[in-house]
């Protein structure tokens, strides 16, 4: 409002991390919970922002929090250095997917080798969605032309789990923003699938349990040199989180 904009889109701010379009605002925060912002303004000319970040409402991450939010941000780190014209959204997703298998795997939430779950899309049981989207004068930019707009010519949507919810699937272009924004969420009902349980250590997931849903998601712009994180200033490292919460 300081700056004469509006909001880009319905913020997302809940507890309820693990539902993804939450809009939903009467949960009251609760010690140990975590917070997910997923918010946006858009400025006069109609340009959009999308960003999200998840703090821990008591000003501190718990152990397991912790961990977990340094496998997500690890995730997006290395698909946020993976941008450069010419390089495919898919792999760009795919670099996110095969950090956040492999840190799941280390901290023994997950079981078996990384590049094989990846390839059986066994990683979508917590990372459902894509890596992102475009953005423009929409937040989820040309959405509303669907597939025409964001598959590449020739191109169909899959139905594989770990892919399947991608909206933009095509080759990087100078000039292009797209959002980066990997998570992990314990959906029930997705826990519940018989094809993920062989998989899962549940004994150790449920030391977890304090993790429902965490996000972490920049705005990006693809440059000649390789990328430009446009929403860098808003604090996303666990010490200077922890520093602003107190």
């Amino acid at each position: 409002m300081a700056h004469n904009c509006t909001t880009a889109y319905n913020s997302i701010v809940t507890t309820q991390g693990h539902i993804l379009h939450s809009e939903t605002y009467h949960y009251p925060l609760q010690p140990g919970d975590l917070l997910l912002v997923d918010a946006g303004a858009e400025s006069q000319a109609g340009w959009a922002s999308d960003v999200t970040r998840t703090y821990p409402v008591s000003g501190k991450f718990s152990p397991t929090q912790r961990l977990i939010y340094e496998v997500v941000l690890n995730a997006q780190t290395q698909a946020i250095q993976a941008i450069r014209s010419g390089v495919e959204y898919q792999d760009i997703h795919l670099t996110a997917c095969h950090a956040l298998t492999e840190g799941l795997v280390e901290l023994g939430i997950l079981k078996g080798n990384p590049t094989d779950l990846v390839d059986r899309h066994i990683h979508s049981v917590f990372f459902p969605h894509g890596i992102g989207h475009l953005l423009g004068l929409d937040v989820h930019d040309m959405e509303d032309l669907g597939d025409i707009a964001g598959y590449a010519p020739g191109r169909a949507r899959t139905t594989a789990p770990g892919l399947k919810y991608l909206r933009l699937h095509r080759p990087l272009q100078v000039g292009m923003i797209v959002t980066i924004e990997p998570g992990f969420y314990q959906v029930p009902h997705l826990l519940q699938d018989p094809q993920y349980q062989p998989f899962i250590n549940w004994e150790r997931l449920a030391e977890f349990a304090d993790v429902k849903g965490i996000r972490i998601e920049d705005d990006v712009l693809v440059t000649p040199q390789g990328c430009e994180v446009l929403t860098q200033n808003l604090a996303k490292e666990i010490e200077t989180i922890e520093a602003i919460m107190k």
